[in-house]
């Protein structure tokens, strides 16, 4: 299945002109649609009784969401015309958290653009951001762009897989982008807490049913993130496809994860799905 219709979260952080231009890249690829989303974030009522405070803050609200509204409007179009013209675009304004909202308008989704984690500073420890929110309750893939990154189909891709759901998941949601790719690198970490069977030559043999000729890489290490990561830098790779929260999310949270690391961490578009 192609990518038809791709979410983007606008919200004007230094990963926007990077998220913009990858769902660009793809609406092009794909003639798919682009939907921009503006989260206002939750907007308190002012109390009935409050008089000529009320009118003052209503206006004040209002005008926020007008302003919100344009330059979020205003970085979609000045995308478009950068590149993309002639590309279905729509634009639309929620008065939520943005990670409920891409959670929400994701379900109907082929793919979510949301703010990289790290870029959300605001978000306590134990919260999820807006990218884990929709990761793990839109039912669809994720596509990370970190700040400055580019997509290149037909590039160089790294799938990390385990043999768990979420990373057949993963594979399959990002098989659009590995028919295209010139090399698919499928590597297997090998730890004390992975499982003990990860299937991976079975998973070579349904790519290749799909065109795609995977080289099977098994290394073994402590940390699954950090050799990724490693993996990643050393062979030049334009995209890591990978599952999402295969643990509990609180563990991830108070010991650490795979999924946290990437999701803060990889110097890629990081495609990932739960």
């Amino acid at each position: 299945m192609d990518f038809k219709t791709i979410l983007v979260d606008l919200a004007a952080d230094a990963a926007r002109d990077a998220r913009l231009d990858a769902a660009l890249t793809l609406a092009s690829l794909f003639t798919a649609r682009i939907v921009g989303l503006t989260a206002t974030g939750t907007l308190l009522d002012p109390y009935r009784s409050a008089g000529d405070e009320a009118a003052r803050y209503q206006k004040m609200r209002d005008d926020m969401l007008n302003n919100l509204r344009q330059a979020d409007a205003s970085a979609l179009d000045a995308a478009v015309a950068r590149r993309g013209r002639g590309i279905d675009t729509s634009h639309i304004v929620v008065e939520q958290e943005s990670g409920w909202a891409l959670a929400t308008r994701g379900t109907a989704s082929d793919l979510i653009l949301p703010p990289p984690p790290a870029l959300t500073h605001d978000t306590p420890m134990l919260m999820a951001t807006p990218a884990e929110y929709a990761l793990l309750n839109a039912g669809r893939p994720i596509l990370m762009m970190p700040p400055g990154t580019s997509l290149v189909p037909g590039g160089t891709v790294v799938v990390a897989w385990d043999g768990r759901r979420e990373a057949a998941r993963a594979v399959a949601d990002a098989m659009p982008l590995l028919v295209l790719a010139s090399r698919v690198i499928l590597q297997v970490i090998v730890s004390g807490s992975g499982p003990g069977e990860h299937g991976a030559a079975d998973a070579v043999r349904w790519l290749a049913q799909h065109g795609i000729g995977a080289t099977l890489r098994i290394d073994e290490a402590a940390s699954p993130a950090d050799s990724l990561l490693r993996i990643v830098r050393n062979e030049s790779a334009d995209l890591l496809v990978t599952g999402g929260y295969g643990h509990s999310r609180l563990g991830e949270l108070v010991m650490g994860g795979t999924t946290r690391t990437l999701l803060r961490s990889s110097p890629v578009p990081l495609l990932m799905s739960h």
